[in-house]
């Protein structure tokens, strides 16, 4: 069946809400892993030239 015949169904409105959510939670987490590992090698940088 296609989709304009049938309309847009309760199945299909979480599947689209489980991709948008899963979507956001990797971004959110892939970009709070960059963040940290920047913070960490910029704190070793001012450690060494400190001494």
């Amino acid at each position: 069946m296609n989709l304009r015949d049938r309309g847009i169904t309760v199945g299909d409105l979480l599947i689209i809400l489980i991709i948008i959510f899963s979507t956001i939670f990797i971004i959110k987490k892939y970009n709070h892993k960059n963040q940290s590992s920047l913070s960490n090698v910029n704190t070793e940088i001012i450690s060494l030239h400190s001494f």
